[in-house]
């Protein structure tokens, strides 16, 4: 969809209607089982690196747009048990490709809960989606390439992968890649050529994903996360992981990365002094509807797409 069009043509206007279905359907899943919808501030201090993170001028103070509903989720979690919120997220990132947006929206759960669970809950949200899709929309999708029954195939369990499986089949393909280093684009678009279906890519080093994350009990060098990537060459859809919730192994975490004191004692009056398991994960919508609709710009996933060089949009 281009910048200033408007809606002018069918494909246009499908997509919307679909991404609006996309997120009925969600909020179906959620109210079946038992989730609450939470809002959380759109204004927030950070912690950590905020290089990616666009500031702002609140008053006197220095503030951000959030990127995601931590640490406010420890809260909510804590109180309520199964939450999710349905939000736009900001990303001060001057990359331009055909699936970065500075301004989209994402689907986010939180709930108390171990990792494997919370890939079971993604998976079968994911999956309530496209089966909800290739029931009622046959005519939505004349305009794409893809047929409901792409979507109608879609069924849990996932495929499951290690990063070290990953690694692997990435290397026997040629690919110059050591174990710890990040999964780029490209490597992600290679791997995600490898299925018909979504998959996950699970328990990356502790380099790669952020120090909020839990360590693996049985692999300390590993965390409990994982990337649910799209089938077909589209690559990331999302992330889930358990976090950490204990206040002392947070604040020795937070001290070895140099957060400001004042920064970490405001996430850390987020977390209850009793620990209990939390797990979360969320999955980017302009990117859902790239792959559900066969896109080839993640621009074309709604109707005023915000990139880091266009602040019209």
């Amino acid at each position: 969809m281009r910048i200033g069009s408007n809606l002018r043509t069918e494909k246009d206007r499908a997509v919307l209607r679909i991404r609006a279905k996309v997120l009925s359907a969600s909020r179906e899943w959620f109210d079946q089982h038992g989730y609450v919808e939470v809002h959380g501030p759109t204004i927030i201090p950070v912690v950590g690196d905020c290089s990616s993170f666009f500031e702002i001028k609140y008053f006197n103070s220095k503030a951000f747009l959030t990127q995601g509903l931590q640490p406010y989720a420890h809260y909510f979690v804590s109180s309520l048990e199964k939450i999710y919120t349905i939000a736009p997220t900001f990303r001060a990132e001057k990359v331009n490709t055909r699936r970065h947006l500075t301004e989209y929206w994402r689907i986010e759960v939180a709930q108390n809960c171990e990792f494997d669970t919370i890939v079971k809950v993604e998976e079968a949200l994911l999956a309530y989606i496209c089966q909800s899709l290739s029931k009622e929309n046959v005519e939505l999708f004349s305009c794409f390439k893809r047929s409901v029954k792409d979507l109608s195939k879609i069924q849990t369990p996932f495929p499951k992968l290690t990063y070290d499986d990953a690694v692997d089949m990435l290397q026997r393909d040629g690919f110059n890649i050591v174990w710890g280093q990040k999964l780029s684009w490209e490597l992600e678009h290679h791997l995600s050529l490898q299925f018909n279906s979504p998959f996950f890519i699970a328990k990356f080093p502790l380099g790669v994903e952020t120090f909020f994350h839990k360590s693996d009990p049985d692999r300390s060098e590993l965390t409990l996360s994982a990337d649910l990537l799209a089938p077909e060459g589209y690559g990331e859809l999302g992330s889930s992981a358990q976090r950490i919730t204990e206040k002392k192994v947070m604040s020795k975490k937070m001290t070895e990365e140099n957060i400001d004191p004042a920064d970490k004692n405001w996430y850390l009056n987020f977390m209850q002094s009793r620990a209990f398991p939390h797990s979360g994960f969320a999955i980017g919508l302009e990117r859902l509807m790239q792959w559900i609709c066969k896109l080839s710009n993640i621009k074309e996933a709604t109707a005023f797409p915000r990139l880091h060089d266009c602040i019209y949009p």
